[in-house]
């Protein structure tokens, strides 16, 4: 009889210690479950390894600016009565005060190599816009004892009448002095708020025809693009070409940085910087006031600032 019952006693100790875990458990399933959940959901997959690498957005788009432009025949008469109010005081002081003291410095400097040499009016080659601010475009001109003259030009950024700051630019060479802005000419339909949506449809035509990143191998094949887009082929297929080539996945890491204004030619251009993580690159849209229509998308700035 001991026998069996120090038999049962060890039968009733495991069934207790069964018991006893089974209880125990039953209790904290559930907590076993939400921390085993949370601790999947605090794991970090790297992102690689769900999708293709090749087609991960890098996220860098530039900022673009406002394009709410406001009454640009304003605009155009505000920066022709500037460069008129420069001219003014040019004539009556001699002092070129839309320079600050070191451009007026050097710009002397190279005028009074030679005594015969001056600088007689500043004419407005363009107007716009950009990171940082509004502009015009002006060149002084330098004339003298030949027929060639020398165009020192430089951006103006202001505010209301003030120029606040000035910037070289470049210098060039003419037989006439370069003016670009005209005087009682209409400026027209600018064509700047249009560029967004237009732009859109660039994107929307580069993704539909799959010539994005490494499909894109050569500017010929965009030639059928510019056409369905009302552009100029011979200046526009290398500007898609490389738009997509360096676009990501989504075509999104461009934006409006600028735009600038003439009306010789009478076109509205629309600047653009696409951002990959290594290098910048620059597009030029351009809106003829004319034809009321974008003609052109091509690789770089282009501008009156260059022309001589």
């Amino acid at each position: 009889m001991k026998k069996l019952n120090k038999k049962y006693i060890k039968w009733f100790v495991l069934l207790g210690l069964i018991l006893i875990i089974g209880i125990t458990y039953g209790f904290n399933i559930y907590n076993i479950k939400d921390k085993t959940v949370n601790k999947i959901a605090s794991m970090t997959i790297p992102f690689s390894l769900i999708v293709n690498p090749k087609n991960v957005d890098e996220g860098l788009t530039p900022k673009s600016i406002s394009l709410k432009t406001g009454n640009m025949e304003h605009t155009k008469e505000k920066a022709i009565g500037l460069v008129s109010t420069i001219n003014n005081n040019y004539e009556t002081t001699k002092e070129l005060d839309f320079l600050s003291s070191d451009q007026k410095k050097a710009l002397m400097k190279k005028v009074n190599k030679k005594s015969h040499r001056y600088i007689f009016k500043m004419t407005l080659l363009n107007f716009g816009r950009d990171y940082h601010g509004k502009y015009i475009t002006v060149s002084c001109n330098r004339y003298d004892d030949t027929k060639n003259i020398v165009s020192y030009r430089y951006r103006l950024y202001y505010n209301g009448n003030d120029i606040v700051s000035a910037k070289y630019l470049n210098t060039k060479n003419n037989l006439y002095p370069p003016k670009y802005v005209i005087e009682n000419t209409e400026l027209g339909n600018s064509g700047i708020d249009q560029a967004k949506s237009f732009m859109q449809r660039i994107k929307t035509t580069i993704i539909n025809s799959n010539l994005t990143m490494t499909n894109a191998t050569d500017p010929g094949d965009f030639n059928q693009l510019s056409l369905n887009l009302g552009l100029d082929p011979d200046n526009s297929n290398n500007g898609l070409y490389n738009l997509a080539r360096n676009s990501n996945s989504r075509v999104t890491n461009f934006g409006i940085v600028g735009y600038q204004l003439s009306d010789v030619p009478r076109y509205s251009r629309i600047y653009l910087k696409q951002q990959t993580k290594d290098t910048s690159y620059y597009y030029t849209l351009t809106y003829n006031r004319n034809s009321n229509k974008f003609i052109r998308f091509q690789r770089g700035i282009i501008s009156t600032d260059t022309k001589n």
